[in-house]
């Protein structure tokens, strides 16, 4: 190991390594059916025209999930 400069200290990938340790964990998710979205209106926004604020708020959701990634 080392962060190549000669004092033994860890590099930041080795550190990030040494944290996970081979551990596994396991997580309980439930997922829920929040709305339906009509397309139309998806695509009507998606064209500027007023398509009602529902959907805006999905494509919304979807471009931040998006960007975040």
């Amino acid at each position: 190991g080392g962060d190549g400069n000669g004092n033994g200290s860890p590099s930041d990938g080795e550190r990030k390594r040494m944290k996970r340790g081979g551990r596994s964990r396991k997580f309980d998710v439930e997922i829920s059916f929040a709305a339906k979205i009509p397309l139309r209106q998806i695509e009507a926004a998606m064209r500027g025209e007023d398509s009602g604020q529902e959907a805006l708020r999905v494509l919304d959701i979807i471009l931040r999930q998006h960007a975040a990634k």
